[in-house]
Protein backbone atom coordinates (compact mmCIF):
# COMPACT_ATOMS: atom_id res chain seq x y z
CA UNK A 1 0.00 0.00 0.00
CA UNK A 2 2.81 2.60 1.13
CA UNK A 3 4.56 1.08 -1.80
CA UNK A 4 2.26 2.18 -4.04
CA UNK A 5 1.95 5.58 -3.00
CA UNK A 6 5.61 6.21 -2.61
CA UNK A 7 5.92 4.92 -6.91
CA UNK A 8 2.77 7.03 -7.74
CA UNK A 9 4.64 10.11 -5.99
CA UNK A 10 7.89 9.35 -7.44
CA UNK A 11 6.22 8.92 -10.98
CA UNK A 12 4.01 12.02 -10.42
CA UNK A 13 7.45 13.72 -9.97
CA UNK A 14 9.38 12.42 -12.67
CA UNK A 15 6.17 14.15 -14.63
CA UNK A 16 6.53 17.76 -13.36
CA UNK A 17 10.16 17.04 -13.82
CA UNK A 18 9.63 16.51 -17.34
CA UNK A 19 7.26 18.90 -17.44
CA UNK A 20 8.85 21.93 -16.37
CA UNK A 21 12.37 20.73 -18.20
CA UNK A 22 10.43 20.22 -21.90
CA UNK A 23 9.19 23.88 -21.10
CA UNK A 24 12.24 25.40 -20.50
CA UNK A 25 14.02 24.13 -23.59
CA UNK A 26 10.97 25.11 -25.64
CA UNK A 27 11.02 28.64 -24.11
CA UNK A 28 14.80 28.83 -24.38
CA UNK A 29 14.90 27.64 -28.25
CA UNK A 30 11.86 29.75 -29.40
CA UNK A 31 13.41 32.53 -27.31
CA UNK A 32 16.59 32.09 -29.54
CA UNK A 33 14.81 31.27 -32.69
CA UNK A 34 13.23 34.41 -32.61
CA UNK A 35 16.91 36.47 -32.14
CA UNK A 36 16.09 36.66 -28.46
CA UNK A 37 14.30 40.60 -28.62
CA UNK A 38 11.77 39.18 -31.46
CA UNK A 39 11.21 35.33 -29.53
CA UNK A 40 11.55 36.44 -26.24
CA UNK A 41 7.37 38.07 -26.13
CA UNK A 42 5.90 35.02 -27.85
CA UNK A 43 7.78 32.40 -26.52
CA UNK A 44 6.92 33.39 -23.12
CA UNK A 45 3.01 33.80 -24.26
CA UNK A 46 3.26 30.35 -25.52
CA UNK A 47 4.64 29.37 -22.20
CA UNK A 48 2.13 30.87 -20.37
CA UNK A 49 -0.56 29.42 -22.79
CA UNK A 50 0.79 25.66 -21.95
CA UNK A 51 0.58 27.09 -17.67
CA UNK A 52 -2.66 27.81 -18.23
CA UNK A 53 -3.92 24.76 -19.07
CA UNK A 54 -1.79 22.45 -16.36
CA UNK A 55 -3.61 25.34 -13.65
CA UNK A 56 -6.29 24.56 -15.18
CA UNK A 57 -5.98 20.75 -13.90
CA UNK A 58 -5.63 19.51 -18.04
CA UNK A 59 -2.94 16.18 -17.03
CA UNK A 60 -3.10 15.08 -21.30
CA UNK A 61 -1.24 18.52 -22.67
CA UNK A 62 0.47 18.20 -26.21
CA UNK A 63 3.38 20.68 -24.79
CA UNK A 64 5.28 20.59 -28.27
CA UNK A 65 2.10 21.15 -30.25
CA UNK A 66 0.55 23.93 -27.92
CA UNK A 67 4.01 25.79 -27.47
CA UNK A 68 4.84 26.00 -31.22
CA UNK A 69 1.45 26.61 -32.33
CA UNK A 70 0.82 29.56 -30.23
CA UNK A 71 4.38 30.74 -30.68
CA UNK A 72 3.52 30.91 -34.52
CA UNK A 73 -0.24 32.04 -33.36
CA UNK A 74 0.69 35.04 -31.52
CA UNK A 75 4.06 36.09 -32.69
CA UNK A 76 3.43 40.07 -33.90
CA UNK A 77 0.24 40.29 -31.14
CA UNK A 78 3.49 38.92 -28.78
CA UNK A 79 5.82 41.05 -29.70
CA UNK A 80 3.70 44.36 -30.04
CA UNK A 81 2.50 43.82 -26.24
CA UNK A 82 6.38 43.12 -25.46
CA UNK A 83 7.43 46.59 -27.24
CA UNK A 84 4.91 48.50 -25.68
CA UNK A 85 5.47 47.07 -21.97
CA UNK A 86 9.64 48.45 -22.45
CA UNK A 87 8.71 51.37 -23.69
CA UNK A 88 6.10 52.09 -20.96
CA UNK A 89 8.70 50.52 -18.37
CA UNK A 90 11.72 52.14 -20.11
CA UNK A 91 9.84 56.13 -19.58
CA UNK A 92 8.61 55.27 -15.95
CA UNK A 93 12.22 53.93 -14.48
CA UNK A 94 14.19 56.51 -16.58
CA UNK A 95 12.04 59.25 -15.56
CA UNK A 96 12.34 58.33 -11.31
CA UNK A 97 16.19 58.32 -12.02
CA UNK A 98 16.31 61.44 -13.66
CA UNK A 99 13.70 63.72 -11.61
CA UNK A 100 15.63 62.16 -8.37
CA UNK A 101 18.72 64.15 -9.53
CA UNK A 102 17.60 67.95 -8.92
CA UNK A 103 16.19 69.36 -5.87
CA UNK A 104 13.27 71.21 -5.02
CA UNK A 105 9.61 70.86 -4.52
CA UNK A 106 8.64 70.82 -8.24
CA UNK A 107 11.49 67.42 -8.67
CA UNK A 108 10.07 66.15 -5.10
CA UNK A 109 6.64 65.91 -6.60
CA UNK A 110 7.73 64.49 -10.54
CA UNK A 111 9.99 62.20 -8.70
CA UNK A 112 6.90 60.87 -6.81
CA UNK A 113 4.61 60.44 -9.37
CA UNK A 114 7.43 58.97 -11.56
CA UNK A 115 7.94 56.31 -8.46
CA UNK A 116 3.90 55.42 -8.90
CA UNK A 117 4.08 55.25 -12.35
CA UNK A 118 7.14 53.02 -11.46
CA UNK A 119 4.89 50.72 -9.12
CA UNK A 120 2.33 51.07 -11.21
CA UNK A 121 4.05 49.17 -13.90
CA UNK A 122 5.23 46.16 -11.45
CA UNK A 123 1.38 45.47 -10.89
CA UNK A 124 1.41 45.42 -14.29
CA UNK A 125 4.37 42.94 -15.04
CA UNK A 126 2.47 40.58 -12.35
CA UNK A 127 -0.62 40.24 -13.87
CA UNK A 128 -0.24 40.95 -17.38
CA UNK A 129 0.11 37.71 -18.65
CA UNK A 130 -1.87 35.83 -17.13
CA UNK A 131 -4.59 38.22 -18.57
CA UNK A 132 -3.27 38.00 -21.68
CA UNK A 133 -3.75 34.43 -22.14
CA UNK A 134 -6.99 34.18 -20.10
CA UNK A 135 -8.92 36.80 -21.53
CA UNK A 136 -9.78 37.46 -25.24
CA UNK A 137 -8.65 40.78 -25.39
CA UNK A 138 -6.97 43.57 -27.31
CA UNK A 139 -3.96 44.55 -25.57
CA UNK A 140 -4.67 48.06 -24.52
CA UNK A 141 -8.00 46.06 -22.64
CA UNK A 142 -5.42 43.85 -21.46
CA UNK A 143 -3.39 46.23 -20.25
CA UNK A 144 -6.73 47.56 -18.43
CA UNK A 145 -7.57 44.61 -17.26
CA UNK A 146 -4.45 43.63 -15.93
CA UNK A 147 -4.20 46.94 -13.71
CA UNK A 148 -8.12 46.76 -12.32
CA UNK A 149 -7.10 43.54 -10.98
CA UNK A 150 -4.08 44.21 -9.68
CA UNK A 151 -5.58 47.02 -7.42
CA UNK A 152 -9.19 45.37 -6.58
CA UNK A 153 -6.43 41.98 -5.12
CA UNK A 154 -3.78 43.07 -3.38
CA UNK A 155 -3.43 40.10 -1.64
CA UNK A 156 -3.09 37.78 -4.64
CA UNK A 157 -0.36 40.83 -5.90
CA UNK A 158 1.43 40.38 -2.73
CA UNK A 159 1.82 36.66 -3.20
CA UNK A 160 2.64 36.99 -7.15
CA UNK A 161 5.72 38.90 -5.82
CA UNK A 162 6.52 37.41 -2.66
CA UNK A 163 6.22 33.46 -5.06
CA UNK A 164 8.85 35.85 -7.57
CA UNK A 165 11.24 36.85 -5.20
CA UNK A 166 11.46 33.60 -3.64
CA UNK A 167 11.51 31.50 -6.55
CA UNK A 168 14.40 34.43 -7.94
CA UNK A 169 16.51 33.60 -4.55
CA UNK A 170 16.11 30.25 -4.91
CA UNK A 171 17.90 29.70 -8.36
CA UNK A 172 20.66 32.02 -7.03
CA UNK A 173 20.97 29.54 -3.91
CA UNK A 174 21.02 27.29 -6.57
CA UNK A 175 21.88 27.90 -10.49
CA UNK A 176 21.62 24.06 -11.12
CA UNK A 177 17.95 23.77 -11.19
CA UNK A 178 18.40 26.53 -13.77
CA UNK A 179 18.94 24.78 -16.78
CA UNK A 180 15.66 22.25 -15.96
CA UNK A 181 13.19 24.72 -14.39
CA UNK A 182 14.11 28.00 -15.36
CA UNK A 183 11.24 30.95 -15.80
CA UNK A 184 9.04 27.94 -16.23
CA UNK A 185 8.56 27.47 -11.95
CA UNK A 186 7.38 31.42 -11.73
CA UNK A 187 5.18 31.22 -15.07
CA UNK A 188 3.11 28.07 -13.16
CA UNK A 189 2.77 29.76 -9.90
CA UNK A 190 2.29 33.09 -11.24
CA UNK A 191 -0.67 31.66 -13.62
CA UNK A 192 -2.02 29.92 -11.13
CA UNK A 193 -2.20 32.40 -8.47
CA UNK A 194 -4.10 34.30 -11.22
CA UNK A 195 -6.07 32.24 -12.00
CA UNK A 196 -7.54 32.01 -8.74
CA UNK A 197 -7.83 35.50 -8.77
CA UNK A 198 -9.65 35.51 -11.92
CA UNK A 199 -12.14 32.59 -10.67
CA UNK A 200 -12.92 34.59 -7.42
CA UNK A 201 -13.59 37.42 -9.63
CA UNK A 202 -15.68 35.39 -11.83
CA UNK A 203 -17.44 34.12 -8.94
CA UNK A 204 -18.50 37.86 -7.07
CA UNK A 205 -20.10 38.35 -10.37
CA UNK A 206 -22.57 35.54 -10.24
CA UNK A 207 -23.37 36.37 -7.33
CA UNK A 208 -24.10 39.87 -8.04
CA UNK A 209 -26.08 39.26 -10.61
CA UNK A 210 -28.01 36.43 -8.75
CA UNK A 211 -28.86 39.30 -6.02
Amino acid sequence: MNGGRLLTGVLALCNWVTHFALLNLLWVGCTLLGGFVFGIAPSTIALYTVTRKAAHGETDIKITNTFWNTFKKEFFRANSLGFLLTIIGVVCFYDLHFFRQFDGVIYEVLATIALISCLTFIILLMYILPVFVHYDLKILASIKQALLIGFLKPRNLMLMIVTGLSTYYFFISFPGFIPIFGFTVFAHLNMWIGLKCFENIEEIKVESQAA
